[in-house]
Parts: structure tokens; sequence; C-alpha cells
């Protein structure tokens, strides 16, 4: 293999300074109104009932007053600076809106007005036309067609939103692409006593993107939890770096996703396998994992797992203990751990012995520990004491059901105290709604994650276990391989400038071959004695395949004959394998001659491949090789360029893992060597960005230390 150097990370981009929206010391609304019932009398309400700090004016030419606040008659009418302005007025003013308050040296802009892009036609172009506003006069503009900006910071008190009422003060800050969306959140999350820091619905994304807010709230110290709702990604690797940025920081903050569009839209159909597979949610996917942020899929998953990292206290691993005084909670809790990849671990000998003493006869003193229903908090203090003192336990779940002779307020208030001086996460699980409420304000109070379902807690608690091993397992630098790059280049060029786009397999292994990937010697034979010829001097046994510009899937065409061993069985081979594809393709179709190829050793069969997403760019495939790719669609992605940690948890992501980690005493399989393959793939796709797709398919990994070959390989290119 050829010399390699290691790119580091790019410093952390400190990014666009957005606080003057958050903490604007003036706000100007244009668009107010005496109008009960509008955006814009709601959004004003909503600033001087939700306790703004600042100063508040009222753009309306027509009214004098709103609310009891005297209106200007135009943003030019105010004689002081305005940090933020609001603009709920029609569309088709607030180009003009925009322009006037750049001039007057306003940079923040909150558009929440709809009728733009999302009607297409002259909104559409409405849209671009103040996009480039922005960027021509340096603004900052949030929206078109969203809710608002909310900041409950006490200092600032800012609900520019036409929400129906101001959220309690909390750690989470929420990103939400969808301002519907956002009331319902609001809604959602009161019920839920669960509160806010910041809140941003940012609607058409014209200037200011999730990625700028994403930036935005994690340097924000009131913000804990990072909630985001979704559509799309204005870009793939600019977000990547900013998650890696913020979990490499010296204060990281988890990020919570939804991401809604779990359609195969982008997977249009394809030459590769690779393209075949990678549909739009499978860039979305690998651009997550990449990122290390929490894809959840619903709005409750969402707001549990907030609840479980509200707790900053992280696991030192999935090892989990389960107190509990019923039975069948008890065993639904234990389902839970193990479908969520937790694990449930047996005591050590002290903690038996000191559950056996003090526990009644009747109870179970193994994990789940069950202190039966008659079990007063005493008895809870004491199983949780012990518990959370085994070595052997990185995290607690306490399940209370609500009995006649519980007091689920006071085993509240012990949980709480263990919890206190605890080294080790403890979360509540109160099931019922009514009965267990006081217990759950108690919970709340201290810290407490609460959840109603074992099954919340424990997709939550998984959540927060992955979260702690990507803080322990640093994030790796970029690979660079010194590579023949202007070799593949000219290649390239001259293919397309024959017209050619589908490179056929010979050109296709030396592509691989210049970007240091080994290959099985090859050699193209345009006739019987060539092929015998070319297999006496690699030696047997041989491979042949058929050759030809249109012709991909050889298979298929009995375009393949395997384990010749003869000069006679190779002559033969060829001239039955030129007849067979004339049969199956027609006379005419274009046969540039027989692939000679050594047969190699038995090895596990994998397949790489690279597809170029339209938005995000080239998108690298791992998975199982030979005919079972697209049937058992055991594959994962990433979006290049991958760091080195990446291609290797790619390996460990398809669920056949354990086959090449090796089985029934099979020797474990050269994973590094894939991993750099994988590496050198990625370079190879961001190098060349003319590749649209390619697939290595099988390449051939021997046992750990014996590296792999590419047996054959596609490549498919485009114009432009």
């Amino acid at each position: 293999m050829t010399p390699t150097q290691t790119i580091p990370s790019p410093p952390e981009v400190v990014g666009r300074d957005l606080e003057p929206m958050f903490c604007p010391r003036s706000i100007a609304v244009l668009g107010a109104s005496r109008r009960e019932g509008s955006v814009g009398h709601a959004v004003l309400r909503n600033l001087i009932y939700g306790g703004y700090t600042g100063v508040i004016y009222a753009v309306n030419p027509k009214a004098k007053s709103i609310l009891g606040l005297r209106c200007t008659p135009s943003l030019s009418a105010i004689d002081d600076e305005v940090d933020l302005a609001v603009v709920v007025t029609p569309p088709e003013t607030i180009e003009g809106i925009v322009q006037e308050g750049a001039d007057l040296g306003i940079r923040h802009f909150l558009i929440i007005s709809a009728g733009f892009k999302e009607i297409g036609g002259e909104g559409a172009e409405r849209e671009l036309r103040i996009r480039q506003l922005a960027r021509d006069r340096g603004l900052s503009i949030v929206g078109p067609n969203c809710l608002g900006l909310i900041n409950t910071a006490v200092d600032v008190q800012m609900n520019a939103t036409f929400a129906t009422h101001m959220p309690r003060r909390g750690p989470l800050g929420l990103i939400s692409q969808s301002g519907a969306l956002c009331t319902a959140l609001l809604d959602y999350a009161k019920g839920r006593g669960i509160g806010f820091s910041r809140f941003v619905s940012f609607g058409n994304k014209v200037d200011v993107t999730e990625i700028d807010l994403l930036r935005t709230l994690a340097r924000d110290p009131n913000t804990k939890v990072i909630l985001m709702y979704i559509e799309d990604l204005s870009a793939g690797q600019e977000f990547i770096e900013a998650c890696n940025q913020i979990a490499q920081g010296d204060k990281p903050k988890p990020i919570l996703v939804i991401k809604t569009g779990r359609t195969t839209e982008g997977a249009a159909a394809a030459a590769s396998h690779t393209g075949s597979l990678a549909g739009s949610d499978e860039v979305y996917e690998a651009i997550f994992k990449q990122a290390r942020v929490i894809r959840v899929e619903s709005v409750g998953e969402l707001f549990d797992c907030a609840e479980a990292f509200i707790d900053p206290l992280l696991p030192a691993g999935r090892k989990t203990a389960i107190v509990t005084n019923a039975g069948g909670p008890g065993i639904m809790a234990t389902d839970a751990c193990i479908r969520h990849g937790l694990t449930i671990p047996r005591f050590q000998d002290y903690t038996l012995k000191s559950l056996r003493f003090q526990m009644p006869p009747t109870s179970s003193i193994k994990n789940p520990v069950d202190v039966i229903g008659d079990a007063k908090h005493d008895r809870y203090r004491a199983a949780l004491d012990a518990v959370t003192a085994d070595e052997n336990v990185d995290q607690v779940v306490v399940i209370v059901t609500p009995q006649m002779m519980t007091d689920e307020e006071e085993i509240a208030q012990v949980i709480a105290e263990i919890k206190g001086y605890s080294s080790k996460p403890i979360i509540g699980v109160l099931m019922g709604l009514v009965d267990v409420q006081p217990a759950v304000a108690v919970l709340q109070k201290h810290g407490v994650p609460t959840f109603i379902f074992p099954e919340n807690a424990m997709r939550a608690l998984s959540a927060k276990a992955r979260y702690a091993e990507w803080q322990r397992r640093p994030i790796s630098a970029y690979r660079q391989f010194e590579v023949q790059r202007e070799a593949v280049a000219q290649l390239f060029d001259r293919e397309l400038a024959a017209g050619r786009t589908q490179l056929v397999e010979l050109a296709a292994l030396e592509v691989l071959q210049h970007y240091g990937m080994a290959t099985v010697p090859f050699a193209l034979a345009r006739s019987a004695d060539e092929a015998a010829a070319a297999a006496n001097q690699m030696g047997y046994p041989v491979v042949l395949k058929i050759s030809g510009p249109k012709i991909l899937h050889k298979t298929d065409v009995g375009g393949v004959r395997l384990n010749l061993i003869t000069e006679t069985e190779v002559r033969d081979a060829y001239d039955g394998m030129i007849t067979q594809v004339h049969q199956h393709l027609g006379q005419e179709v274009e046969i540039w001659g027989v692939l000679v190829q050594k047969m190699l050793a038995k090895g596990k069969e994998i397949i790489l491949g690279m597809t170029r997403d339209p938005k995000f760019g080239p998108l690298l495939m791992f998975g199982l090789g030979g005919i079972y790719t697209e049937a058992l669609r055991d594959v994962a992605f990433r979006l290049a360029p991958i760091r080195e940690n990446s291609a290797r948890q790619m390996i460990r992501d398809i669920r056949s893992v354990k086959l090449l980690e090796g089985v029934r005493g099979e020797p474990p399989s050269d994973m590094e060597a894939v991993a750099e393959y994988l590496l050198r793939l990625s370079q190879l796709a961001t190098d060349h960005p003319r590749m649209a797709e390619l697939d290595i398919n099988p390449l051939i990994v021997y046992g750990r230390g014996h590296g792999a070959i590419a047996a054959d390989a596609r490549v498919i290119l485009k114009q432009s």
C-alpha cells in the first residue's frame, strides 16, 4: 500500500453571530395589528405580555396605538437603533421593507409572513430576490413562512411568535422547520412540564439555515440539549462538521433529530447495486450517524429522550439494574431493555447478600429486583442503595406502581435523595397518570427523569448510552493517500471522449489500481488463443468474464465461467460464452473480448459502492457481496469524505458483521483492510466528481492481516 498522511479535522467554525436575533435590545414589529386573531396582533401581544425586557416599536401607518403601545408609521420614523425587525406584512411588501431596513442599518430580520416558495411562481421568485438581498447586504434573515423566535432567558424573555403562550424556562433548545408543528410541540411540552431555553421556527430558510441555528444553540449557556425537527438539510458535510465540533467542544451537547420523509424518492433506477439501494432516507441516516446525532421516530420519543438527557450524568456502559414493586412491569422493562440494546447484568455477590438480608423472603433479589407490592420507601431505599453500589451496574431504573399500601411521594423522595449522591444515572418509571402525579412532581423538582411506561424509559436510556459511547470515542481525523489522481482523470477523459459513460471491468479495475486497491490479475483476450495464452501465463485455475461497453450484468447473460483448470476448458469456455451472450443480447451487441482472471482463493465476498446524491454528493456503501446484495439489503451508507472511525463503524453497522468476525472456528476477516479500502474509495469519490456510480462486487476479503482483493468492478460516469 502507498504511504498516507493524516488530515486533521478543520478548526471549529464559530459561524454567524445571530445573538442580536435572540437577545435584541429593540424590536420593530412591522404589520402590528389591532385586529384580534391576526398574526400581527398575536406577535405584538406575545412580546408585551411575555415580559420582553427590551424596547418594542409597533409599526403601523394606520393606527395610533395598539395594546397601549404607541405606533410609528414606518421604520424610518423610528429614531433609535433596531436590532431585530419582525415582519408580518403581505408578502409583496416584504422585499421593499427588507431593503429599507438594510438602508437604515438593520441587520437582522424575522419574516413570519407566508406566500413564498411554498406557493411557487411569483412567491418563489420573490424569495430568491430576498435571498440575494441578504447576501448582497450582509443580512441575517429567519423565515419566511415560520412561527418565529423565543428566548426564555431572564434578561430577555422574548416571545416573537404567534403561538398561544410563552413556554416555561428550561434547558431544551428547539429548531423546527415546521411552524405548525411548533405550536403542537409547545403544547405537548407544557403538558409534560418541560421547558425551553430557545425556540426557533425557521420556515423556508431563505437565509439562516438549521446549521446556523445549531451553532447558535451550541454557544448558548442556557441550552443543554438541542432538539431538531427538519424536512431537509441545507448541506450534508457542513451539518456533519458542525455536529462533530459540538460533540468535541468543551461543553458537548446532545442533539436529537426528527427527520420526516422516509421515502425512496431519491432512489432512481440505476445500473449499479449502490444506486438502486440508496434512497433519500439512506442518505439522511448516513449523515446522522456521521454527525453523532440521535435520530428519533416521533414527538413522544423526542421528548422521552430529551427527558433523559436533561440529566447530564452519563452511564459508563449499557448494564442496567431494575428495581420494581410489581413482577409484570419488571418483565416488561427487561424485555424492553434487551430489545433496545441494553443489558441486564448479574449482581455481585456482596449485592445479593445485602438484598437477601434486607428484602422479605418473597422478594426476588436477582435483576430485576422485585421488592413486591407492599414495599414502602424504606425497602426501596435498601434495594437502591445495594444496586447503585454494585460495580456491575451502569444505570438504574426504578419502577413504582401505585398500590393501596404504597406512598409514592415518599418513594419519590428516596429516589431523589439517592440520585443526589449516586454517580450513576437513575430514572423513575411511575406507572399511571393521576395517582402518581404528586410523586412525579417530586422527581421533576429534583431533576430525576421520569416516565410512565418502561418501554419509553428503556428507549431513552439506550439513546443516552449510545451518546455516552460516542463521548468516550474520540472523533478521528481524515486520511489522505498518495494516489495517481491524474491518471484516473485522463482515463475518464478518454472514455467520455469515446462516448462511453459505463466503464467495462478492465477500465474499472485500472481505476482501483490507481487508488492503491489490490485487484485480481487480469488480461483482456480477443480470441480463444489469447485467452489460453493468458491463462497459461497467470496459472490455473482461472475465470473468464465477457467484456463489452453495454454488458454490465454478466452473469445474467451467461458471461461468466468459473474454475477453469485446463487450456482446453479455457478455449471451450471462450467460444461457448461468446455464442451464449449473442443469443441473449443479439448479434449486434458489441463485445470487446473476454477478461481472463486468476481464480482467487476462497474468502468472504463483500461489496463496496458509491453513488452520487444530487444534493449531498458521494454516498458510500458497504455490505455483503455477490448476488445477494439487493436481496438481503444488509448494507451501510456514509457520506464521503469519511473519517477513519466512520469506515470502521460502517463495517459494524451491517447485521451480518458476525460472519466477518469469524463463526464456528473461522478466522476473523481483515476488517482493517476493508476499512482502508473504504477510505480510499472515499478519496476517489471526492477527487472525481464525474464519477456517478461505482461498485466493487465482490471484494474478496481474507483472514486478518491477509488483506482484500477486488475481483470485479463497475464505474458509471456523467458527462459534466
